[in-house]
C-alpha cells in the first residue's frame, strides 16, 4: 500500500498525443465547454511542440502534437506514439505527496521506470514528477505541485478566458478504459495492484450473463476516486471489435469517461453545439419497454435523446458515447450520469445492445 505518498486517488492530468493539438483544443472549448487555460509553443521555448491545457470541472486534459522545424526533426516520442495509434491518450498523472518516495515504492513493486525522479523549475516554483510504464506505450505519472503557482507547469504560459465561460457539463473522469491482448489483462490487473495500489474489484468472464466478446476486469483505488477498465478479447477464433481494434492500433487507453450532473440537458447542450454521438439500434429500446425493471423509466424520452440505461436495485447509470475525436474510429469519449449510488459498469447494458443488434439484422 502507497498510503504514505498516494493518501487519496486524484487525477491531476490526462494527456493526448494527437496530429492537430490546435484544431482538437478548439472543438473541446467550443463543443464539449472546455476552458482552454494554458499552452506551451515555440513562444514559451518549446519550438516543434504545440500543446494546450483545457479544463472542465475537476478533468485535466492536456493536447499535444509536435512538428518539424528547420533546425530539427519532429519529437520522435510524440511522432512515433502519433504514428502508431494516430490520437490516444499517452499518460495520466496522479497527484502523489513524495514523488521519489512513490517512485522507488512502485519500482520496488515490479513497475517499470520511464522518467526518474526529477524537477522542473521556472519563476512560478517547483514541480516534482516521475513516471512508470502502462501497456506499451504509455505512462503514469506521479506529479507533486505543491510547490508551483504556475498555471499548469514549466514550459506553459496561461490563457485567460479562451473558451466558454459557463458552468462546465462534465465534472470528472469517472473511468479510464483500455483494450489489451488475449491473457494480458490478469498480467495488467496484477501490474496495477503492485504500481499503484489498485485493487481488482471485478472481474467478468464468458458466460450466459457475459456475451459480449470481451473478459473485463474492473481495477479500483480503496477511495474509488480511480476506476481503470481493462478489457481483452475472450477468444481468437472470431474477429470481435476489440480484437479488430488491438489489430490497427495496438493495446491501450480506448476511451474516457467523463461525470456529468445531468445527462439530458448535457446531451441537449452538446447536440445543440454540434457534438456527434453514436447511435443504438431501436430495437433496444424496444427491449428496454418490455423489461418490467424499467416501466418507471420514461424510454421516449431516452430513445429521443439516445441514451443507453443500466438499473441495478434502485440505482442506475445513464449512458451516451461521443462520436471519435479526429479520424481515428476506436478513441472516443463516453458521458455518463450514476444515480443514487450506482457503481456498476453497465455490463447488462452490452448484452441488451448485442441482443438488440441481431434483432435488427433480423429485419434485414
Amino acid at each position: 500500500m502507497h498510503s504514505n505518498y498516494l493518501k487519496e486517488y486524484i487525477i491531476d492530468y490526462v494527456e493526448i498525443y494527437t496530429p492537430m493539438a490546435k484544431v482538437l483544443a478548439y472543438w473541446h472549448a467550443h463543443a464539449l465547454g472546455f476552458t482552454v487555460t494554458a499552452y506551451a509553443n515555440v513562444d514559451t521555448g518549446q519550438p516543434g511542440v504545440s500543446s494546450y491545457v483545457c479544463r472542465s470541472g475537476n478533468i485535466c486534459l492536456v493536447l499535444t502534437s509536435a512538428y518539424p522545424t528547420l533546425n530539427q526533426a519532429v519529437n520522435s516520442d510524440i511522432a512515433s506514439f502519433i504514428s502508431k495509434h494516430y490520437c490516444g491518450v499517452k499518460r495520466f498523472a496522479l497527484q502523489v505527496s513524495s514523488v521519489t518516495e512513490m517512485f522507488r515504492s512502485s519500482v520496488g513493486k515490479g513497475a517499470f521506470p520511464v522518467t526518474y525522479p526529477r524537477k522542473l523549475e521556472d519563476q512560478e516554483g517547483t514541480i516534482e514528477e516521475a513516471s512508470v510504464k502502462l501497456f506499451d506505450d504509455s505512462e503514469i505519472v506521479f506529479i507533486n505541485r505543491e510547490n508551483y503557482r504556475g498555471s499548469f507547469r514549466p514550459g506553459y504560459k496561461s490563457l485567460l478566458h479562451q473558451g466558454r465561460m459557463e458552468d462546465p457539463l462534465l465534472l470528472s473522469v469517472d473511468h479510464i478504459a483500455s483494450e489489451v491482448r488475449i491473457n494480458e489483462s490478469s498480467c495488467w490487473s496484477e501490474y496495477l495492484t503492485n504500481a499503484i495500489s489498485t485493487s481488482l474489484v471485478q472481474t467478468f468472464q464468458p458466460s450466459a450473463e457475459n456475451n459480449t466478446g470481451m473478459i473485463l476486469n474492473i481495477n479500483q483505488s480503496f477511495d474509488k476516486k480511480l476506476t481503470l477498465v481493462i478489457a481483452e478479447p475472450d477468444t481468437y477464433l472470431h474477429k470481435s471489435k476489440v480484437q479488430m481494434n488491438l489489430q490497427t492500433y495496438g493495446p491501450g487507453i480506448h476511451h474516457l469517461a467523463f461525470l456529468t450532473g445531468d445527462m439530458i440537458d448535457t446531451i441537449r447542450i452538446l447536440s445543440d453545439r454540434g457534438v456527434e454521438f453514436i447511435n443504438f439500434p431501436v430495437s433496444y429500446y424496444d427491449l428496454l419497454r418490455k423489461n418490467d425493471e424499467f416501466d418507471e423509466f420514461d424510454i421516449d424520452s431516452l430513445q429521443r435523446h439516445g441514451i443507453l440505461i443500466d438499473k441495478e436495485d434502485n440505482t442506475y447509470l445513464l449512458q451516451k458515447f461521443v462520436k471519435p475525436l479526429s479520424d481515428r474510429p476506436f478513441f472516443f469519449y463516453e458521458i455518463v450520469q450514476r444515480v443514487n449510488g450506482y457503481n456498476g459498469f453497465a455490463l447488462k447494458n452490452i448484452n441488451v445492445l448485442k441482443k438488440a443488434e441481431e434483432i435488427e439484422i433480423m429485419k434485414l
